[in-house]
């Protein structure tokens, strides 16, 4: 039942990758898995229950910190994590059909929620024992501190504007230091500038 299970798993998460999500179907697995139509059928009930079994597979699950080591060292191997995952070839192709998903299919919706809930999770709380270390202001917003963290990285990522490797993991965590430092604190911070270049 198991190597049932993963030849169907296999087969379901290659025809995603190659092709989207569009290419997932029950047919096509069949064809690609040697399983029939009906015992796939008894582990899942329709195609989208496969879809979306398929991408929880997949969705990557950061490190949880290690209680007793250096706050600065546990942020800068988790963005090396999510670099990682970026790196990994079926996570990265199927990114983008998850972020679409999302939006429109509620099971879908649900996985990417309890992904983000266990990134910020694990985001709030390095970012909380900076604060509690001294490393970053005391007072820093810990929602806003998340989206420098994760932000730059996935904005590289999506857009393609430079490579993701682990320089770009250290440089978000450099400069997330930079702007968050307890100097920083006490440097005014410039408003934005509108429309027509005022602040």
């Amino acid at each position: 039942m198991e190597r049932t299970r993963s030849a169907v798993m296999r087969a379901a998460t290659d025809l995603v990758v190659e092709g989207g999500p569009g290419a997932l179907t029950m047919d096509a697995v069949v064809l690609r898995s040697r399983v029939a139509k009906t015992t796939i059928y008894r582990h899942w009930k329709s195609r989208d229950d496969l879809l979306a079994t398929v991408i929880e597979a997949s969705v990557p699950r950061l490190p949880e910190p290690e209680p007793d080591a250096d706050v600065e060292t546990s942020l800068r191997v988790v963005m090396r994590y999510s670099v990682n995952s970026l790196r990994d070839t079926e996570w990265s192709r199927l990114l983008p059909a998850f972020i679409m998903l999302s939006r429109h299919e509620a099971e879908i919706r649900a996985i990417n929620e309890r992904m983000d809930w266990q990134h910020n999770r694990v985001l709030a709380e390095l970012v909380q024992r900076a604060a509690a270390e001294g490393i970053v202001e005391s007072g820093i917003d810990v929602d806003e501190a998340i989206a420098h963290l994760q932000g730059p990285l996935m904005i590289a990522f999506l857009a393609g504007l430079m490579p993701i490797d682990d320089r770009i993991a250290d440089s978000i965590v450099d400069r997330f230091l930079a702007a968050f430092g307890p100097s920083a604190a006490a440097k005014p911070r410039t408003p934005a500038a509108g429309p027509g270049g005022d602040a």
